[in-house]
């Protein structure tokens, strides 16, 4: 069955999920990646097959602008397996993951990127390991084929969500991991409209997850779209989807601020009792003193505003993603 859905957010019915249920689900979300399309395909089902589990693969196809959702059209023809989800504009990978997961229909879901640099290969040793109890299993990528800016964001966002959620993800920034179903059903009750799935994974899997390590390749085909900006705005989005701390520390801050000022005012009038002349001159000074203080002022009212956009956000009510058409039939699982 071929079908167009242009409601906001829609979830599948759960009678409708339970009736073609897989023993596997791959979540792959892609934005202009035409070039990875096939070979990603291939390299799938080789896998998928050879395990010997029922399976299916859900591409969702996220507002890309070249000749990605043809591509995928095409497969979905050809394979009864594939399923394909496209939004009706680009809402970012954290949203098409997070629509991967509400339309997965899959015991265990597997969530790997499109760019290839993890292997299908080493699906089977994610969902094995899962098969052991654990909420989710990250792949930890070794000897990875990054640059050296975004291994460090990976460590600081790893470090980031052990310090908030006390649970020492093995690599938080890794797009291949395996999720039992329950957890998933669990994930997908919550409704924010700013995700961040790595931290809302590790705050509510609580220690309950597993690591195995795979390869990393160079990417296959195109460019990658995980640049410097997105990764600063996840770390945004953890921060304040996660913790109030910054508003905390503005607090702390324009306290000691305060002090150091209060005490500063009391060594000029001091100095101006006896006589000296020191602290009177370079004008220079009062400048910086100003300047300091509107960068506290900026700063506070920046934090506030990072966390005032959320709510603005979540209060309007408008949907996390839309849906320009979901293709998927009914058929029996491919085995």
């Amino acid at each position: 069955m071929k079908g167009n859905n242009n409601t906001p957010g829609h979830t599948p019915p759960a009678d409708d999920v339970e009736e073609h249920q897989r023993d596997l689900s791959v979540v792959v979300p892609m934005f202009n990646e035409e070039e990875n399309v096939e070979y990603l395909y291939q390299r799938l089902t080789d896998t998928l097959k050879s395990y010997g589990k029922s399976y299916e693969i859900v591409f969702v196809e996220d507002g890309s602008t070249d000749g990605t959702f043809t591509l995928l059209q095409d497969l979905y023809e050809r394979d009864p397996a594939v399923r394909v989800i496209r939004f009706a504009r680009n809402f970012g990978q954290q949203m098409a993951t997070a629509a991967g997961l509400r339309y997965a229909r899959g015991e265990v879901i597997v969530l790997i990127d499109a760019d290839m640099q993890t292997a299908p290969e080493d699906i089977p040793m994610l969902v094995d390991e899962l098969a052991k109890g654990y909420d989710i299993v990250y792949g930890v990528r070794q000897k990875r084929r990054d640059p050296l800016w975004r291994r460090l964001g990976s460590w600081g966002v790893s470090h980031m969500l052990y310090r908030v959620t006390g649970v020492d993800v093995p690599d938080s920034a890794s797009g291949f991991i395996a999720l039992d179903r329950e957890f998933v059903n669990h994930i997908n009750l919550f409704n924010e409209k700013a995700k961040f799935l790595s931290g809302l994974f590790a705050w509510l899997s609580y220690g309950r997850c597993g690591a195995v390590p795979v390869s990393h390749s160079p990417r296959h085909a195109g460019e990658s779209k995980y640049g410097f900006t997105k990764l600063a705005a996840s770390a945004l989005n953890f921060i304040c989807n996660f913790t109030a701390m910054p508003l905390h520390l503005a607090l702390y801050f324009g306290w000691l601020v305060l002090v150091l000022s209060f005490l500063g005012f009391l060594v000029l009038v001091a100095t101006r009792l006896l006589g000296s002349t020191v602290l009177n001159e370079p004008t220079w000074f009062l400048v910086a003193v100003v300047a300091f203080f509107s960068g506290v002022q900026l700063i506070s009212v920046g934090v506030l505003g990072a966390y005032l956009g959320r709510v603005y956000r979540e209060v309007k009510e408008q949907p996390a993603f839309v849906i320009r058409e979901l293709l998927e039939r009914d058929k029996s699982p491919t085995q």
